[in-house]
């Protein structure tokens, strides 16, 4: 039953056990799930293989009696008023592939019971309260995944270096988090990043269910049709549904990510978009960056990044999207048709010269000619003062000293010195008294 973007409201209908497809999403239905999924006799189980809701005004927690709900295969209850915890019943749904609970207000931490759902191949849990570490698990159990978007929550703690087992991965969000420590430097193995392998398994994936029966075949298309996922790229969100097993983005901006970009991270040639912003990494751009010649969009603003600009990157011609800003970079901008086309505004608040910026780059240093000016002249400066301070306490000390070896070595001088120190002070001594009888005389 295919019923989307209708005007539909009130509660969800009850179904009978043998839908297999119910698609109500970006309606107005509202009240809980409970009523929906749980209120149904004891032992009673559904055949239902897709159940998406998002889009609506649900609410309420998420019920625990998932275990019901055994055959399915697509969730989706993104973008409703929905909140709790994630249920350890969820744990039940081994046939599960897409699990879609963004944009809701659940809380906790992410159960331990998903590693049974071992056939899930998108997870997206965006724009939630979830707390806690990413469980290691997700990388151990749950290899399957293509996508997984953990955006905008309250998740700390490291990213594990586990998450590294899921070389199907396309599409890694964890932006918008607390995540602390290093880049693991095992990104290597997101082979779908580096070969593009998963979009033609995709691809493939259709046409041997087409061949093989109608019942595979609808199956598949029903997912394909109805699977989507918001992406921040090119500094904007966009929304991704018949094209989104083309698209590749990594994705860990606005953490507490700190230490150097590995170099590991640019073998990744198939990767379309790139975002490591708002993190605290230091260090050099991997002169390798311009071994991906895919990207489309990279930004690594508001690190302490240092060095220059890799020469390499004015090779990646698909790049129309490119933020360097806020960083210690230095040095010329590569010149490139594609990297001089750009906004002013990706390279600013660095030491950097050249176009598309206004300052110029002085000699073959390639430093700011404004920059370097600027600080020979504090140098001059302070060398000015320095060297008055010296002249003016030599002159000084010169100038004492021989007053007082005159003194010491010729007796005329010395007579005629004490002698003129003793008569101004004896008419000092009497122009005191008389202004002194002055002021005391009493007067008539």
């Amino acid at each position: 039953m295919l019923l989307s973007s209708n005007q539909f409201s009130g509660p969800l209908p009850r179904i009978g056990d043998t839908m297999k497809v119910l698609d109500l999403s970006n309606n107005s239905l509202s009240g809980d799930l409970s009523h929906f999924l749980c209120d149904t006799m004891a032992n009673q189980t559904y055949g239902l293989t897709t159940l998406h809701l998002e889009g609506n005004q649900l609410s309420g927690e998420l019920p625990d009696c998932w275990m019901k709900w055994k055959s399915l295969e697509f969730l989706s209850l993104g973008n409703n008023n929905i909140f709790g915890i994630i249920p350890n019943s969820m744990g039940h749904l081994v046939n599960l592939r897409f699990l879609n609970l963004y944009g809701n207000r659940i809380s906790g931490q992410i159960p331990f019971s998903l590693q049974n759902c071992t056939s899930l191949v998108k997870m997206d849990l965006a724009n939630n309260d979830l707390v806690g570490n990413i469980p290691a698990w997700v990388g151990t159990s749950l290899v399957k995944l293509s996508i997984l978007i953990l955006r905008s929550n309250k998740l700390s703690g490291k990213v594990s270096s586990e998450l590294c087992n899921l070389n199907s991965l396309q599409i890694l969000d964890l932006s918008d988090n607390s995540l602390s420590g290093k880049i693991p430097r095992c990104v290597y193995n997101f082979t779908a990043m580096a070969t593009g392998s998963l979009a033609n398994s995709y691809e493939n994936a259709q046409v041997v269910t087409v061949i093989r029966g109608a019942f595979y075949s609808y199956s598949f298309d029903i997912w394909y049709l109805l699977e989507s996922a918001a992406v921040v790229t090119k500094g904007r969100k966009v929304q991704y549904d018949t094209i989104l097993w083309l698209v590749t983005n990594l994705d860990l901006s606005n953490n507490n990510l700190s230490g150097d970009i590995p170099k590991e991270l640019t073998s990744l040639i198939e990767l379309r978009s790139l975002n490591l912003s708002a993190n605290h990494l230091t260090g050099l751009v991997p002169d390798s960056i311009g071994d991906m010649k895919q990207l489309e969009s990279l930004d690594l603003s508001r690190n302490s990044l240092s060095g220059q600009i890799p020469t390499s990157l004015a090779r990646i011609s698909s790049l129309n999207h490119l933020n360097l800003s806020c960083n210690n970079l230095t040095g010329r901008i590569p010149t490139s048709t594609q990297l001089q086309s750009l906004n002013a505004s990706s390279f600013i608040s660095n030491n950097l010269c050249g176009p598309p910026l206004q300052i110029k780059c002085s000699g073959d240093g390639d430093e700011p000619r404004g920059h370097k000016d600027e600080n020979e002249d504090e140098g001059a400066d302070e060398s000015k003062i320095e060297w008055l301070y010296v002249v003016v306490s030599l002159g000084y000390a010169v100038g004492f000293s021989v007053v007082c070896s005159a003194l010491v070595l010729m007796k005329a001088w010395r007579e005629a010195y004490f002698g003129l120190l003793e008569s101004m002070w004896d008419k000092l001594y009497v122009y005191v008294c008389i202004k002194w009888m002055r002021l005391t005389k009493p007067s008539i």
